[in-house]
Order: C-alpha cells, then structure tokens, then sequence
C-alpha cells in the first residue's frame, strides 16, 4: 500500500492551483512508512486525494508532485508524458529547430527531470532522490523516439543537497562518437553531450540568440563569455560588419570556430571575426577595446548567484560588468545582457541595470525584455522556476 502524507488545513491550495512542492510544515500526518525516494498520494485534511509524488523525509520540500491523479508511475506513464510534451513543444518551437529542452523538471510536471533533446540523441539529468529511484524507467520512457542515443548527465551539484552523489557522464542506449549536430532558427550546431557545459549546450538562450541576429546587420558586435559562439554565429548571420568572441577558455573558443564553418563563415577571416582569449572584466577595463569600438555587445555571464547568501555579491558582480559594457557604448549603443542566477529576480536585475546606467552615465531604453523560451516555459503557480531574464538596452544619451 502506498503511504499517505495528509496536509493541514488549507495547506492544499498551492497544490490545487498547480505548485509542485509539499512542504514539511504543510504535513499534518503521515500513514505508513516512506523511504527516500518512495512515491506517496497526497491529501488534503478531508482525506480527499489531491495526487501523487515523491518523497524526501530529509528536505524540507518534502513531496515533488508527479500527478493530480493516483495512478501507477511506471515507463509506459513517462513515455505518455514524454510524447505529450515533445508534440507540445514541436508545435510552437521555431521552424528549423530541433534542438530543444523537452522536460523542465517542475515546470513540466516531472520535478527532479531534466531531458534535452538534440536531433535524436536524448541528455536527461537527474537532481532528485525521486528521480534517481526511478531512472529505469525514464530510459525505457525515452525509447519512444526511437532515439540514437540515451546520455545521462547527473554531474551537477544539485543531486548533494538531496543527500546523492554526482555521478560520471554515462551513455545508457547508442554509442556517441563525437559532439552531436542540430539546428536552431535553421542555423547549425553542435553539443557536446558527454563534456559540456550543462546537457552540452545552452538551449535556454534562444530567444536572446535570435533577437542579436535580427539587431546585428552592419553593426561590431562585441560577445563576451562567447563559450562555443552561438551568440557570435547568429550575429554572423545577421549581417554584423565585424563579430568578436571572447572568452577565457582556448578550447571553447576553438569550438566556436568549428560552429563558423558548419554555417559557412570563414572563422579566419580577420577582416570580420576575432576570438579572443581574456578575462572580461580586464579586457573590459583597459583604456582601449580590442578591435573596438562596437556597435552591439552581449553579456551573458555564468550564474553568479547558486544561493541566497550570494545575492548580494552577485548583483554587485553583474553592476561593476554592465558598467563597463555601457561605457563602451556611444549612442546608438546596443547592450544585450543576460542573468540566468535564479536566486536574482527580474526586479532585483532590473534595478541593477537602472543603476548600473547612471554610474556609467548612459540614459539607456529597453528595446525589449526576454525571459525563458517555450522550451522552458514559466509555470504560473511556481515562482521559484522563474530564473532566466535577458534585458535588450539601447544607449540614447550620455551625460
């Protein structure tokens, strides 16, 4: 028989309209005995089922709903829902896109999941005892698309605050013989699914990716924290004058290279492409920009914020980085700059920037705001899924 986790009074409408999460102190009772990782139905204080969801008697999260329903959670439910989702997102991801994320964790109903998708190779991680508990049927699942391959990325640090260790990339299904191409706004790309970052690449920029290429024609474009060039190769193909790539890593760099040519740009070409390896900050700050001045500069940094306690050092970090990017802009100036630190809010970042403008004295206007693709959609009811925000600014006056 399955245990039971019956809530307090009124502790059930976050779940009704949608939240995932059960907290401890919503738990009025337990019946029976679950073990770390054990499904368990969830009540509410009538004794009414609201659904079902795994259990961590260490967290203080300590249900991650799987369903409203009490139903068997087996391979034929994740392959159902893995279908629902990927015929979902298909219908209103860009045409020429076949790299993607198909299941977000909580914001798509399966917490503790992630599984991207490039082409037909399938990356899927696992951050939650839960998830770890039910891994074998998540790859029998994923045998729906009839996939090349099936990698498992469970090397995040994610997995230590649930008591898991992280473990070493793993190819469950097919064999992977090299980094894996797939498209994106009919563009060419490639992931390394065994050594990258993330999964093997950054699907959630997209839209911020898209948006550069549409800004770039005639224009130097300055791409820093470039990693493996996406951001470069879309302004490339928009027409930019002149794209420059930084980032401190020579390998990476070398891979945005390879990303150039698969789109047919002649990356040696030094009458219109750079790669430069260098900290951002030194390079922002000399007294004068390599190959400047630039017309368009993107600023996507890694997360500078993981917890709470590093808020505050983090909003300082992303000010003195903006700062610096404004003041090499003139007017006529664009910025695209990024923060994907979930612990930042929008406004917290939107402050920032206000800031961040006056101490560079630049008056600045948003062109636009652009959180988390489709892909990666917001679920309105859980908040703490929000963490992307990407601000387009353009630079009308200096004081």
């Amino acid at each position: 028989m399955i245990p039971s986790a019956v809530l307090l009074p009124g502790k059930d409408v976050p779940l009704r309209a949608g939240h995932p999460w059960v907290f401890s102190n919503a738990i009025g009772k337990i019946e029976g005995a679950p073990g770390p990782g054990d499904l368990v139905l969830v009540k509410d204080a009538k004794h009414e089922t609201l659904g079902i969801g795994t259990w961590n008697g260490m967290n203080s999260i300590r249900v991650r709903m799987l369903s409203s329903k009490n139903e068997v959670i087996n391979a034929a439910w994740f392959a159902n829902r893995f279908q629902e989702l990927d015929t979902w997102k298909n219908a209103h991801l860009p045409d020429q896109t076949n790299g993607y994320r198909l299941v977000h964790a909580e914001s798509d109903g399966i917490p503790g999941l992630i599984v991207d998708r490039y082409a037909n190779v399938f990356v899927f991680q696992i951050h939650t005892v839960g998830m770890d508990r039910l891994r074998d049927e998540i790859i029998e699942g994923l045998k729906i698309f009839s996939p090349k391959a099936i990698v498992e990325r469970s090397d995040v640090e994610a997995r230590l605050r649930e008591g898991l260790k992280t473990l070493p990339p793993c190819v469950h299904i097919g064999a992977i013989e090299g980094p894996i191409q797939f498209q994106e706004y009919g563009l060419t790309f490639t992931a390394d699914v065994l050594k990258g970052q993330k999964t093997g690449f950054f699907l959630d920029q997209r839209e911020a990716r898209h948006a550069v290429g549409s800004l770039a024609k005639n224009k130097r474009v300055l791409n820093l924290f470039g990693y493996t060039g996406a951001f470069s190769v879309h302004a490339a193909k928009g027409g930019a004058s002149f794209v420059s790539t930084v980032d401190i890593s020579n390998p990476a760099l070398q891979i945005a290279q390879q990303q150039f040519a698969l789109n047919g740009l002649d990356s040696e070409d030094e009458s219109k492409y750079s790669f430069i390896e260098a900290d951002v900050m030194d390079m922002l700050d000399a007294e004068k920009l390599e190959n400047g001045p630039y017309d368009l500069i993107v600023c996507d940094p890694p997360a500078f914020a993981k917890t709470d306690s590093q808020v505050d050092r983090a909003l300082k970090a992303y000010s003195e980085l903006n700062i610096a990017c404004l003041k090499n802009l003139d007017v006529g100036g664009i910025l695209v700059t990024s923060s994907c630190s979930g612990r930042v809010s929008t406004e917290d970042f939107r402050s920032m920037l206000r800031l961040a403008a006056g101490r560079a004295k630049r008056d600045v206007r948003i062109l636009e705001w652009i959180g988390q693709p489709v892909d990666h959609a917001e679920r309105l009811a859980f908040l703490e899924g929000r963490y992307l925000k990407t601000a387009v600014l353009e630079v009308t006056g200096i004081r």
